[in-house]
């Protein structure tokens, strides 16, 4: 089995996959990396790790890592697509964006593939059906909406993100979330509609912390998955 790693803006995030590529197990670190490996290997049969980061360098983790004498693949921009060729993907590509571009590969490798993590920030990745990467976008996720408006202005209190808001709200905080929350998602809409307005065969893939329930005149095939990060270092 492999134990994959996913380090984010925002927590560090550990699955274990089987022989069959399902995950088994999932779960947010909340403990030291040693008692977090020593926990996991204690229940399952570990021959590899495969790790994306996105954070610094962690001296406790590698130190962790080297003692469980296993082999360990870290994904960067660099690391070749194993599902099929894929160009112009730059050095400076995120290894949690290359990963979850990966994931989705591995579930359809021959349609124009929008890929969207909606997390900390929203990050929108295009690829050709021919694995020519079109270009790609960043824009805040909504709890970094919300506390952009409270850190900027003087009396915005700190709203934490919900998974869905009113069209519009009815006191302060409400009307935040319904900016955020459904600004998000109508920005999400926009670039889909665009993406398949000008490629017909368009397949969105969505993953990340944040969901969103979309107009129904969206009918291009949309697939949700929790795990993509995971799929992707798991190809490798």
């Amino acid at each position: 089995m492999k134990l994959l790693i996913d380090i984010g803006n925002t927590s560090a995030k550990l699955a274990v996959m089987n022989p069959n590529t399902c995950i088994v197990h999932f779960e947010r670190k909340h403990e030291s990396w040693h008692d977090t490996f020593c926990r996991i290997l204690s229940e399952y049969s570990i021959s590899d790790v495969r790790l994306s980061t996105v954070a610094g360098e962690d001296p406790s983790l590698q130190i962790a890592l080297d003692s469980l004498g296993l082999p360990v693949i870290r994904l960067t921009s660099a690391t070749p697509c194993p599902v099929k060729s894929v160009v112009g993907v730059p050095l400076t590509y995120g290894s949690d964006r290359w990963a979850a571009d990966i994931g989705a590969f591995t579930q359809d490798p021959n349609h124009t593939l929008l890929i969207i993590d909606a997390g900390t920030c929203i990050t929108y990745d295009l690829f050709s059906s021919d694995g020519l990467l079109l270009g790609g976008a960043i824009s805040p996720g909504v709890q970094l909406r919300l506390h952009a408006m409270h850190e900027h202005t003087a009396l915005l209190p700190q709203v934490e993100a919900e998974s869905d808001s009113p069209l519009l709200g009815h006191d302060t905080r409400t009307h935040m979330l319904s900016a955020s929350v459904n600004g998000a998602r109508f920005e999400i809409e926009g670039y889909i509609r665009s993406f398949w307005h000008e490629f017909p065969d368009l397949h969105v893939f969505i993953t990340g912390g944040n969901t969103f329930q979309f107009s129904p005149d969206i009918t291009c095939p949309i697939t949700h998955d929790p795990y993509l990060i995971f799929k992707g270092l798991g190809a490798l």
